[in-house]
């Protein structure tokens, strides 16, 4: 079973289904079931661990979209204390982590994710629930290895 570095959007999907809602969301009522439903999954697995880098970048980000009364955080806090995993990212001098030239087209707040991921392809997945951009980068990112799940896809 592979560690997962969880794109924000996932949290925030998820969040929509749980009181107190978060509200600025996209996706029809199916779609937020489905990844509440893997969320809860993921948290519940002890063997599958959140990955984050190691200047914890990436949690602040979640903290950015989400509070600690949003479901998404709560899993991402839970995942903290039992089963976490960080990895080293390089930052480049605006904040984005530092990703090979073929993926440089990657939006830049998805750069830390793809950095994390790189230092362990075959065991770290990225999970996303609505964002395009990594649909647009698939061959780029199959071409480093690099897996990525759209659960709504």
């Amino acid at each position: 079973m592979a560690d997962h570095v969880v794109d924000t959007n996932v949290l925030i999907v998820a969040s929509a289904a749980v009181e107190p809602k978060y509200t600025d969301v996209n996706v029809d009522a199916n779609g937020i079931d489905v990844v509440c439903s893997w969320l809860t999954r993921f948290r519940d697995d002890a063997a599958r661990r959140l990955v984050i880098d190691e200047v914890w970048e990436i949690y602040k980000e979640y903290n950015h979209k989400l509070n600690a009364q949003h479901f998404g955080l709560q899993v991402v806090h839970h995942k903290l204390q039992a089963c976490l995993r960080t990895e080293p990212v390089e930052y480049d001098g605006n904040g984005y982590g530092v990703v090979p030239a073929a993926l440089a087209d990657m939006d830049n707040s998805d750069k830390k994710f793809v950095a994390a991921a790189l230092n362990d392809p075959a065991n770290i997945e990225i999970v996303y629930a609505v964002d395009r951009g990594w649909k647009r980068n698939h061959a780029a990112l199959q071409a480093h290895s690099v897996v990525v799940v759209g659960l709504l896809s």
